[in-house]
């Protein structure tokens, strides 16, 4: 059964180092990328179900979290990752009320093919 994964990121690089590392852990991961929360909004299908979505914090328009909550309001998403290089202990607390897994980049594979397979 295909897993279908919701990568946010305003950093292009950041999507392509997510997207490789998920290919090799993922088999037929059907990958849904947006740059930023109103792109990923646009793209999101309340029909199709969105299995896992890594999401960056800091992104032009909206935050990462204020993203994850409109998603929330839109569809269930069993297993978010809000990725950050901003490891203030707010952000994480904003994550963990959020109940979302709070990860630090620069991104570690092994740590996100370690999510992906729990």
């Amino acid at each position: 059964m295909s897993k279908t994964i919701l990568v946010v990121d305003d950093s292009i690089v950041s999507r392509m180092m997510i997207k490789t590392i998920i290919e090799s852990h993922v088999q037929g991961a059907d990958i849904i990328e947006a740059g930023n929360g109103a792109q990923a909004l646009d793209r999101v299908d309340k029909d199709k179900a969105i299995d896992v979505a890594f999401v960056d914090y800091n992104m032009p328009g909206m935050t990462g979290l204020e993203l994850i909550s409109a998603l929330a309001a839109k569809l269930t998403i069993p297993k978010v990752v809000l990725l950050t290089a901003n490891i203030q202990d707010e952000i994480k607390a904003q994550a963990l009320t959020a109940g979302v897994t709070f990860m630090n980049k620069p991104i570690d594979e092994e740590v996100i093919a370690t999510f992906l397979q729990s």
